[in-house]
């Protein structure tokens, strides 16, 4: 998607602690923070692309959470979290294998789809227990 925002910039900057990444729309400049790790870049990616899908606007909270559901329903297939969860002995783990970071992994654990719940249910078994 970063691709076909040719008429946007994105750049790697320091952000104030615990911002990973921003999206000014008066600039159309997305900014990752330096010092992250790859599955932290290519999550708060995911969520700034999200905010530059949504365009500006709505109330801020609400666009937080919105970016992030999107990001990780975009990022974590619900047969990829299955797999992921089946074999792996933690959520840190299996944050590492799907290439996210544990707050996005995090985030799609307690959002799930009904339907989702049920077959990761059914996958695990007796595994770890789902959100």
């Amino acid at each position: 998607m970063l691709r076909r925002l040719s008429h946007w910039t994105f750049q790697f900057s320091p952000l104030p602690s615990g911002t990973f990444g921003l999206t000014d729309f008066r600039t159309r400049t997305i900014t990752i923070t330096t010092g992250l790790d790859q599955a932290q870049r290519r999550s708060t990616l995911a969520h700034e692309l999200e905010h530059v899908a949504r365009g500006p606007g709505g109330h801020p909270v609400r666009e937080e959470l919105a970016c992030e559901q999107a990001a990780a329903r975009k990022l974590i297939g619900i047969r990829e979290l299955g797999e992921a969860l089946a074999w792996s002995h933690g959520l840190d783990e299996a944050a590492d294998e799907l290439w996210v970071d544990r707050e996005l992994l995090d985030v799609r654990l307690t959002h799930l789809h009904p339907s989702e719940r049920a077959y990761l249910k059914r996958r695990l078994g007796d595994g770890p227990a789902v959100a």
